[in-house]
C-alpha cells in the first residue's frame, strides 16, 4: 500500500526570511532539532516569529515527521506525552496518519525498515545535499496489515530493541570486570616481583 493511502502528507512551512527567535513567538520544529535517536522528552521546540500560519502547519501527539533532507531520511512518530503543538518547518515533511489504518508509531518503523530505506535510497537526488521528493515518500509501498497485528509488531521491536539494549549493557559490564580483574592480577604479580627482587 503506498503512504498517501494511509496518511496526508503536508510539507512543512517555508519561511521565507530568516528565523528571529522570539520569546513570545510561535513553536516550531526544524530539522536539527530532531535528533537521531527520536528521544522526544529531549526535544523541544524553539519559539520564532513566524507570522499567522495555517493550522495544516502544526504537528502534535499522533503525528509523524518525515527528515526529507540530509544523510538520514528517517521517520519518528510523535508520542502522545510530548507537550507541545509545533510548526513543522521545511525540509522536514508532516505525516497525519489514518489512524482507522495505520497506527503513527508503525507508520514510522515502516519507513524506517531497512528494506523500505533501500527504496529511498534509490529514489534520493543530490550528491552533495541529498533529498527525497515529497512524490517518492508519497508513493513509497509499504505493508500495512491490521491495527492488532501492528501493535503486535510495535511491541516485538520495542522488546527487541530493549534486549539489544541490555545485551550492550552486559557486553560492558563483562569488558569492566575483565579488566578489573587483569589489572587486579598485574598489580598483584607486581607486588610478588618486587617483594622478591628486595629477598
Amino acid at each position: 500500500m503506498r503512504v498517501d493511502q494511509v496518511c496526508e502528507i503536508q510539507s512543512g512551512y517555508t519561511a521565507r526570511e530568516r528565523l528571529s527567535a522570539s520569546p513570545s513567538g510561535i513553536p516550531a520544529l526544524q530539522l536539527r532539532d530532531l535528533n537521531e535517536s527520536d528521544d522526544w522528552a529531549q526535544i523541544e521546540p524553539g519559539t520564532y516569529d513566524l507570522g499567522h500560519l495555517k493550522e495544516r502547519y502544526f504537528a502534535g501527539p499522533g503525528d509523524v515527521l518525515f527528515r526529507s533532507r540530509g544523510s538520514l531520511n528517517t521517520a519518528s512518530a510523535v508520542p502522545d506525552d510530548w507537550p507541545y503543538l509545533a510548526a513543522v518547518l521545511l525540509p522536514l515533511l508532516l505525516l497525519k496518519p489514518d489512524t482507522t489504518r495505520v497506527r503513527p508509531e508503525y507508520l514510522a518503523w515502516a519507513i524506517n525498515h531497512p528494506e523500505t530505506q533501500r527504496v529511498l535510497d534509490k529514489r534520493a537526488r543530490g550528491t552533495s545535499l541529498r533529498m527525497i521528493p515529497k512524490a517518492a515518500l508519497a508513493e513509497l509501498e509499504i505493508d500495512v496489515p491490521d491495527l492488532a497485528t501492528q501493535d503486535a509488531i510495535l511491541e516485538t521491536s520495542r522488546l527487541a530493541e530493549q534486549a539489544k539494549h541490555l545485551e550492550n549493557k552486559a557486553a560492558e559490564l563483562r569488558r569492566d570486570l575483565t579488566s578489573m580483574v587483569l589489572r587486579d592480577a598485574a598489580q598483584r604479580m607486581a607486588k610478588q616481583s618486587h617483594e622478591g627482587a628486595r629477598a
